[in-house]
């Protein structure tokens, strides 16, 4: 028990090491002042997808916000019928600038 909440202590630490502080990070104020940004937000739906099996479809930005290699997007989805609300965030590895998603939040 004690090495459970031993590495849950560590892994909280490790993540608030590595992710941004929310001070940091910068408004994405238009979609056509950071274009790429919903290439990003396509890129997480599609990564979710194969992920989980799901059918979901990028359907509109809401916003978003960017600390260096990370992005933090609020978008909408669809769900078959229903449009659904996501938040994820997507690192952008340099140099390569290949996509990784780090979080998909369907609940937000």
């Amino acid at each position: 028990m004690k090495s459970q909440v031993a590495a849950i202590l560590l892994f909280a630490l490790l993540a608030a090491v590595a992710l941004p502080s929310r001070a940091d990070w910068t408004r994405i104020k238009t979609v056509e002042d950071y274009h790429h940004a919903v290439a990003v937000a396509r890129f997480a739906v599609a990564a979710h997808n194969k992920e989980t099996g799901d059918t979901l479809e990028f359907a509109r930005w809401i916003r978003g916000f960017v600390d260096g290699q990370y992005y933090r997007l609020f978008i909408q989805v669809r769900d078959g019928g229903a449009v659904r609300k996501v938040e994820t965030l997507v690192l952008e590895k340099a140099p390569t600038k290949d996509l990784e998603l780090v979080y998909f939040n369907t609940a937000y």
